[in-house]
Order: structure tokens, then sequence, then C-alpha cells
């Protein structure tokens, strides 16, 4: 009996803590969590940011304090100078250092050559980039037409890195490199992208496929390449003229017309178009922004007919025949030129995202290709025809100033919808008397054979390059590396545009251009290239230029003090 009410009590204690611990349990379940601030009144739900901005807006100048952009064109820099006591250089320099932003071309290759060698093209040592600190530049393009293998072109950037300045158009992969890159400044955000235009640089005559032809039609031939030479007087430095061919061969448009069983050496192809003719990027190189051409040589109906009956093709309009294209055009030996139409529509997207992003938008856009077959490489004074068509395009998706170089010349200047059009700003920095060779190898890529490698085996690019070789007939003489010059020498080589461009309000109020003298007067080769202030007799006639090759634009310009000035 003990033992069963002893079982009992303990159930019933069991009992009890369960029964205890269960109304514990129920009186939390019961306990009701708040919040604060029930009854407050209700905020705005409108949207701070529309869903779609007024793209109108987003893609408008935003600075509405003044803002001053100074723009110049090839930086080929290979020895410092910008601590010089000469005032006429430190003028210019100035105009750099008191802009808000000062942008260029990086058209040079900066070494440290103690710890990565001497190796490459248009070698500039390290403290050049020191230099373009001290001058003032804040943003530079690498997209053009000098070398992106690895590991160069990673030594580049760390060198300018280095001192703070911002480069754009070249990266580790195409996305990348057709982004845009920025600048903060006190007054705003400034981005700039760097376009290289690739492709179409061949003249006339040269040669290659072989087509063969009937007498008549050889004669016909012949008399298209004679009225494309027959305008070689109408430019300032015409292509060459053809080298002599066997009887019964003719090279134009970078074809070999022959008839049948001629034989024997064709013309060689164009040199500028052999020796930037593009090679992929390794794994470890760069990509470029690159807006790919196509090439169509102007020729006139009744040429075009002759053509079209070598080819065997009926129809109208372009013709793609013999490796080339060929397009109708009012006078012979003009060019024409497509633009790659994803290439175009990927920059313009950027550059409508770049500007969405920032409140002042600059394009480096950089191109060498000419108007003419009968035109030495890189020696126009005006835009081709897809020149002016980018730059409209860009500045219709948020360009706020467009500045182009390439060829080492100027070209005119257009005010398109309230923004500046630089064409053709030059060289700014035109250290060519001095371009050191390469001493050294960039790393080999199998397969792949380096334009400066090209060069050396004797593929020059320039009218009358004379670099390298003796001035004496005594081969025992002992003869610099700078003994001869000619390259890039000319009068029109060795002058450029500073474009100053200034804004307030969110538009632009005027531009300013600079003169600069390169060595339109004699200087010893070591001061050749170095921007000073012209006389006045040479900032006239640099002005004078300015003028003509900007009245197809209808752009006018005064000058004041001698500086041309376009007010708006």
């Amino acid at each position: 009996m003990k033992t069963t009410r002893y079982l009992q009590s303990r159930r019933c204690a069991l009992m009890l803590t369960a029964a205890a611990l269960l109304g514990a349990g129920n009186a939390q379940a019961q306990r009701v969590a708040t919040n604060v601030g029930y009854g407050a009144k209700v905020a705005d739900p409108g949207r701070g940011v529309p869903t779609h901005p007024d793209q109108k807006q987003e893609l408008a100048l935003k600075i509405e304090a003044p803002f001053t952009v100074a723009a110049v064109g090839d930086l080929l820099q290979f020895q410092p100078f910008a601590n010089t006591a000469d005032l006429r250089t430190q003028s210019l320099l100035d105009v750099l250092r008191k802009a808000d932003v000062a942008v260029g071309d990086f058209e040079n290759e900066i070494m440290d050559f103690d710890n990565f060698g001497h190796a490459g093209g248009n070698l500039a040592t390290k403290e050049v980039a020191d230099d373009w600190a001290l001058m003032g530049i804040d943003m530079v393009s690498r997209a053009n037409n000098k070398s992106n293998r690895a590991p160069g072109i990673w030594e580049n950037f760390h060198q300018v890195e280095r001192v703070g300045i911002i480069h754009t158009g070249v990266a580790r992969s195409l996305p990348e490199a057709r982004m845009a890159r920025y600048f903060a400044t006190p007054k705003g955000l400034v981005g700039e992208i760097g376009v290289s235009a690739d492709g179409g640089l061949d003249m006339c005559c040269g040669g290659g496929q072989i087509v063969r032809v009937t007498p008549a039609q050889l004669t016909a031939v012949r008399g298209i390449r004679d009225s494309i030479l027959a305008r070689r007087n109408e430019v300032d430095v015409p292509a060459r003229n053809p080298p002599a061919e066997p009887e019964g061969s003719v090279s134009v448009f970078g074809v070999t017309f022959r008839l049948p069983g001629v034989e024997g050496e064709t013309a060689p192809p164009s040199a500028a178009e052999a020796a930037y003719r593009e090679v992929a990027p390794g794994p470890q190189d760069a990509y470029k922004n690159s807006l790919h051409l196509t090439l169509f040589h102007g020729v006139t109906a009744a040429q075009m007919a002759v053509l079209r009956s070598i080819a065997g093709v009926v129809g109208s309009g372009d013709l793609e025949a013999f490796g080339t294209r060929f397009r109708l055009m009012d006078r012979p030996g003009e060019h024409s030129f497509d633009m790659d139409p994803k290439d175009l529509k990927d920059i313009l997207v950027q550059v409508r995202t770049a500007k969405q992003a920032s409140d002042l938008l600059i394009l480096n856009a950089h191109w060498h290709q000419n108007r003419y077959d009968f035109q030495a490489y890189s020696h126009d004074h005006f835009p081709a025809d897809f020149e002016i068509a980018f730059a409209h395009d860009a500045i219709d998706q948020g360009v706020d100033v467009f500045a182009a170089q390439g060829v080492h010349t100027i070209k005119g200047i257009e005010i398109y919808k309230g923004k500046p059009i630089f064409y053709g700003l030059s060289n700014f920095i035109f250290q060519s008397a001095i371009m050191p060779e390469s001493k050294g190898k960039l790393p080999s890529v199998p397969g792949v054979e380096d334009r400066v490698e090209r060069r050396r085996r004797g593929g020059g690019l320039s009218v009358g390059d004379e670099r390298g070789k003796s001035a004496v007939a005594d081969e025992n003489a002992i003869v610099g590396e700078h003994e001869v010059q000619g390259f890039w020498q000319l009068k029109a080589n060795l002058e450029a545009i500073l474009a100053e461009t200034r804004f307030d309000h969110g538009r632009l109020v005027e531009v300013r251009l600079h003169p600069v003298d390169l060595g339109q007067t004699p200087r010893p080769g070591s001061q050749v290239g170095i921007p000073r202030i012209p006389t006045p007799t040479v900032a006239a006639k640099i002005l004078a230029e300015i003028i003509e090759y900007s009245k197809p634009f209808g752009t006018q310009i005064v000058i004041e003090n001698g500086i041309g000035v376009i007010k708006l």
C-alpha cells in the first residue's frame, strides 16, 4: 500500500509540475510585440529618381560654374622639359595648368629602363610621366596605333598612374576599353572615352591579288590609275609615284591587273596598311577601343563600269571585288568609309552611359585615314566622311568636347549643336628628331612579329624617311642615330593647336585656339618638338591655316592678340 501511495503521490507531483510549465508557456505565447510610430503622418511615396529620367537633362552639360577644358593632340615626348625657364614654353603650359581639366593623347611608351629594359617603340624615359603631371595633364587616351602588347602596355600605365594621370581607351578586355574613365574636379565629375579608328589606310598604287584582264581592260585600268595620279598636285604631300612594272601589268587599289602570261613581282602593298595590320591580343595583352572601318575607293560611273566588267558583276551601287570595295563618287581617287555597325553601337552606348554618369564628357579620337588615294599616309588637313559622321553621333549621345588627332597635321574645327569638334589638333609635343631606337626586345609571341621589328627590317612608314641611314659614304665613319632627319619633319608636322574650351552656366561660351610652334624656324634636334609660342609671323600663318581648314563648317574664327577665338 505504501508503495502504491508513493507512486500515486509522485504521479500527482509530476502532473502539477507539467501543468505549471504549460501555464507559463501559454502566458508567454499570449504576450504581443509592438513597434513605435503607429498613427504617424504618411511620408510622400513618390520616386526621388524617375524610373525613366529625362534624358535631355541627363545628357546635358551639368556644370553650371565657369569651366575650362584644355585639349591637346599627340604627346610624343621622349625626354622631360617642363621645368624649362623658356617663357615661350611656360606660357603654353600655364594654359594647361589653369584649366579645370587638361587632356591629351598618350602617343609614346613610357618605361622605367632600369627595371623594365629599353624595348619597344617611341620609348620615353619614366621622367616623362612626371613631366606630364608638371605640365598639368590630367587625362590621356591610349586608344591609338601604339603597341598594346604585354608587358610593355602595363608598364606604360603604371608610370602614368604613378603620377596621378587617368588613362582611357585601352584595358584588359574590350568592354572595359570601351568604358569611360573619370576625373573628379571641384566643380564636377569629368568623363573621358578614347577611341581609335582602325583600317582603311590603303593608298594608290599598291599591288596584291593578281587579276587577269584583256588588253582593252588593262588600258582602261591604266587610265583609272593615271586619273588618280594626275591629282597628286592637289595635296601638300602626295603619295609616291608607283614603281615601274612589267609590260602588261598595272597595280592600283591593292590589286595587280595583268595580261595573260605576264609574270613578275607585284607592286608592294601600302606600307602603312602592312605596318599597322591588327594582331589579335594575346592572353596578357590589352584590348583597344577600336572603331573598325571599311574603305571604299571612289571611282566615276565610267570607271565603275570597267571594274564591273572585269569582275563579272552586274548591278548598281557599291562594288565588292578583287578583295576590295568601290563606291561611286564625283571624282576618281576619293576615299569613303563605312563604320562597323557593331563597333559604332557599342561605342555610342558607352558614350551615352558615360554622360549619364558624369557632369561633362570628353571623347578623344585617334585617326590616320586620308580622304584620297593619292595622298601620303597621315597628311590630311580635312576630315574624312566617317570622321564627321562619328563626331556628330558622339555629340548626339552626350559628348561635350570632341578632340581628335592622329594625322600629324592640323585639321579644321566645327561647332555642332553648341559643342566643339577639333578634327585634328596635331602634335602638342613632337620630339621626333630624337626618337630613340629600341635597344632591347619585347617578349615574343609565337607566330606574331612585332611592328617595331617590321620597321627594323625596312618597313618604314614615312615619305622620304631617312632615319638611321648614314650621312656619309665612309662605312667606317662614326654616325649617330639622329644624324639624318626627315621623319615627320615637314613644317606641317611641326605646328599644332592648344584648344581652350570655356563653358559657363552649362553652355559653350568661347573657344580659344593657341597656335603652337614645334619647329617652324630652325632649331637643333634636341629642341625640335618642344611647344613654344610662335613669333607673330608664324602665329598668323598657323591661324590662317586653321581658318582655312574650318571653312567647310562655317566656323567663324577671329584673331585676338595672336590667338584664334570662336565666340558663341
